[in-house]
């Protein structure tokens, strides 16, 4: 299950990344660009991290 979140969500955040790219390339870097690019980032950090990591069980 896991394995299949993961890509799921590389799929999602790569759509999100190749707009980006497309419309920077299309219109040059702006600071909303800037700023979609780091969000991308920040999720990617956060979701993969959260997801590799494992939940932590006390049995």
């Amino acid at each position: 299950m896991r394995i299949t979140l993961l890509i799921v969500v590389f799929l999602f955040l790569l759509a999100f990344f190749a707009g980006t790219v497309m419309t920077i390339a299309r219109e040059g870097i702006n600071v909303l660009s800037v700023l979609s690019l780091l969000l991308i980032g920040l999720m990617a950090i956060g979701i993969f991290g959260a997801l590799a990591e494992g939940a932590d069980r006390d049995e």
